[in-house]
């Protein structure tokens, strides 16, 4: 398969990168800085490019069989949309390119806490978590309203713990009492996403 991973270089893209890389599956990585990028492979493609441009990624797009966004929030500012800009490029270039298969990463805030409330509505929820929930909740908004096989996968708390896979998942609301979950549990869910519809146009909950 030929996958294209934006936010390959963050917590969960790095490690779906190199599940991906270890698969022998074709992967580009699109970048903004190529410092960051550390692992170098024979299958691994690189595009250098902006995220706020939409030819560089319907350029990369192109030729692609799956899409993974691990994109994260940009807290350079008080004011950010870089998701919902990246999200729509990234929707528009899987349109031209006639790719349909697309795993994004978001977190917990963009979950239902009941059938009418968001988990980041909520009273209770963290108030630092509210600004990057939010702009998560941009991106699927947009997201949302495509046509494509996609799944977005909601995290809590992500630790740098060993994976156990001893997760659960439900469908647009977090598992019951779930607070936290390992990042590679979540990027090795993710990256499964990719071979099945199970979740097609769901957000999905993961936690221990």
């Amino acid at each position: 398969m030929k996958i294209i991973v934006f936010g390959g270089t963050g917590r969960v893209g790095r490690v779906i990168l190199d599940r991906a890389l270890s698969d022998n599956h074709v992967v580009t990585i699109f970048v903004g800085n190529i410092s960051k990028l550390t692992v170098r492979r024979e299958n691994l493609k690189i595009h250098a490019g902006d995220v706020f441009n939409s030819q560089a990624v319907r350029d990369a797009i192109r030729g692609q069989d799956a899409i993974i966004s691990a994109l994260g929030p940009d807290n350079s500012g008080s004011v950010n949309d870089t998701l919902a800009v990246a999200m729509k490029n990234i929707i528009n270039g899987a349109r031209e390119s006639g790719v349909s298969k697309l795993v994004a990463i978001a977190n917990a805030g963009i979950l239902q806490l009941s059938p009418r409330e968001l988990r980041l509505d909520s009273p209770n929820y963290p108030q630092y978590l509210k600004k990057t929930s939010r702009e998560y909740l941009d991106a699927f908004e947009i997201l949302k309203t495509s046509e494509l096989d996609w799944t977005v996968v909601c995290p809590p708390f992500m630790s740098f713990a060993e994976g156990n896979q001893s997760y659960r998942v439900a469908a647009d609301f977090l598992p019951e009492s779930g607070e936290r979950i390992s990042v590679q549990d979540v990027a090795e869910f993710a990256y499964n996403l990719l071979f099945t519809s199970e979740y097609s146009q769901k957000r999905v909950g993961i936690a221990y």
